[in-house]
C-alpha cells in the first residue's frame, strides 16, 4: 500500500471512490473539476486509488471546542474535511495509514490539534469508534454552542521541534 500526496492526476479516480457517498463532489472529480490540493493524501495499490482524505492546516475549528475557547483569534488548527476508503477495503488499515500521512502533515505544517466531523450520512457510530480508536475524542462544544450535542472530534499531536 503505498500513501502519498494526492495530484491533479488522480481527480477521475477520486471521484470514482467517493461517488456513491458524495455525488456532487464526485462527479466534480469525475469530470476534471475537482479542486486537488496538497493537503490531499491517497492510498494506492495494485487496484488503484483505495482511500482518499482531504483537510486543511489553516482552520479555525477549535473556536467551536470549549476547551479551546481561549485560544487567540490567530491560532490554527488542522481540519479533516473528507476521509474515504473503499467499501470492500475498509476494517485494514487504510483508513488508519491516511490519518497517519494527515497528522504527520499537520505536525511539520506546525500545528498539534487536529478536528474532525464524523460525515453526517454515513453510520455515526460506526465513525466516532474509527476516530476514537486512532485518538481523537469527542469534545464539548463552545458556549457558543453550548445546546447542542457535542459533534466534533479532535486529537492533540506532539509539538516537532
Amino acid at each position: 500500500m503505498d500513501i502519498r500526496r494526492a495530484n491533479r492526476g488522480d481527480q477521475v479516480a477520486i471521484g470514482n471512490l467517493i461517488f456513491d457517498w458524495d455525488q456532487d463532489n464526485g462527479q466534480r472529480y469525475q469530470d476534471g473539476r475537482g479542486r486537488v490540493s496538497e493537503r490531499e493524501f491517497v492510498a494506492e495499490d495494485a487496484e488503484g486509488i483505495v482511500g482518499w482524505i482531504s483537510g486543511q492546516h489553516g482552520s479555525g475549528a477549535w473556536a467551536n471546542l470549549a476547551a479551546f475557547e481561549d485560544q487567540p483569534d490567530y491560532w490554527a488548527c488542522s481540519f479533516i474535511v473528507k476521509l474515504f476508503v473503499r467499501w470492500e477495503r475498509q476494517s485494514g488499515g487504510i483508513g488508519g495509514l491516511l490519518l497517519d500521512a494527515f497528522e504527520m502533515d499537520a505536525q511539520e505544517a506546525g500545528r498539534d490539534l487536529v478536528v474532525v466531523h464524523p460525515d453526517e450520512t454515513g453510520d455515526k457510530e460506526r465513525l466516532r469508534n474509527f476516530y476514537r480508536d486512532h485518538g481523537y475524542v469527542l469534545m464539548d462544544p463552545s458556549s457558543d454552542h453550548s445546546r447542542t450535542p457535542p459533534w466534533l472530534m479532535a486529537k492533540s499531536l506532539p509539538v516537532l521541534l
